[in-house]
């Protein structure tokens, strides 16, 4: 059986390296391409880091430079407090032996996306400039996309500024994801299925010890180490996974309990809750659902997800 193309957008990132480790576990796909944008910490170091785990993870893809700012929004905030300054926690990777494709992120997703021939599994766990761009550029790429499925945004937020209206993904590059919802079908994991996820202390521990001392292995037990140690002692929220849970969602469908509703972005800058998903719960607004929104989270099978993963990098 022919393998699913998948394609990672994604601003590397500690739980988007969990991502990737855990899509490229995963038997039935196959990364064709992962393309960074800026996010977690800004372009340069989520490309540097998206070469560094092609590597570490010996995938064979195609990387792509993305987007270095939103749309048009200034780029201004990063997340090193919760990622680390190298935007992987404590990880340590060589320099990269290959450099990045010759073509930018969205040319890549639109070469990929035609050739995989309707097939495509698209994952963006980061703002969604990249995407946007790609649509901007090529409007047919719908077409070609199987299905769409992004970390970010949910009922609920994690941005102080809005009052927790927005989540950062979103809230980064908000007329991005206006003009990506818009356009695309959007299987959304937010921050209320994400919260829903948090990983103990113990299930880290058993998570390290799976991943035993095999240098291939590496990556995914000193990610486990500092997650355990930047939430417990530190008290950031390392223990929610959440660009992992976009990628198990789609693994396994009984992982996430999606409900269909109508959503749309605010992405005004003069208002309070600018970069927040509105999904219309009381089905008030007449109009048709156009987002399956994460409501529900089996923790157990996450977990379990997440330790077949360590399991499989300690067998390599």
């Amino acid at each position: 059986m022919s393998k699913i193309p998948v394609i990672i957008d994604c601003d590397p990132g500690v739980d988007d390296s969990y991502a990737i480790a855990l899509a490229n576990s995963w038997p039935e796909y196959d990364i064709v391409a992962i393309t960074p944008v800026e996010g977690n910490v800004p372009a340069a170091v989520t490309r540097k880091n998206a070469l560094c785990l092609r590597e570490m993870l010996d995938i064979d893809c195609r990387v792509g430079f993305g987007a270095e700012t939103p749309l048009v929004k200034p780029y201004a905030r990063d997340a090193a407090g919760t990622h680390g300054v190298s935007g992987v926690g404590s990880v340590v990777f060589p320099d990269p032996r290959l450099g990045p494709d010759e073509k930018p992120a969205w040319e890549v997703i639109y070469e990929e996306a035609v050739k995989a021939d309707g097939k495509l599994l698209l994952f963006a766990v980061g703002p969604l400039t990249n995407i946007a761009t790609a649509l901007r550029l090529h409007p047919d790429l719908p077409k070609y996309i199987n299905k769409f499925c992004i970390m970010g945004g949910g009922t609920v937020g994690n941005i102080r500024e809005t009052n927790r209206t927005a989540e950062f993904n979103i809230w980064v590059d908000p007329l991005a994801a206006k003009e990506v919802f818009e356009k695309l079908e959007v299987y959304m994991v937010g921050c209320n299925a994400c919260y829903l996820s948090e990983i103990k202390g113990s299930e880290f521990d058993e998570m390290i010890a799976l991943c035993g001392d095999n240098p291939k292995a590496y990556l995914v037990r000193e990610l486990s180490v500092f997650s355990k140690k930047n939430s417990l002692e530190n008290g950031h929220d390392n223990n929610i996974i959440y660009d992992a849970l976009a990628v198990a969602s789609m693994i396994d469908p009984e992982v996430v309990k999606y409900e269909d509703y109508y959503v749309y972005v605010e992405d005004r800058n003069d208002v309070i809750n600018e970069g927040q998903t509105v999904v219309d719960l009381d089905r008030t607004s007449g109009k048709e659902p156009n987002c399956h929104v994460a409501m529900g989270v089996d923790k157990e099978r996450f977990v379990a997800m997440l330790k077949d993963m360590c399991r499989f990098y300690a067998a390599k």
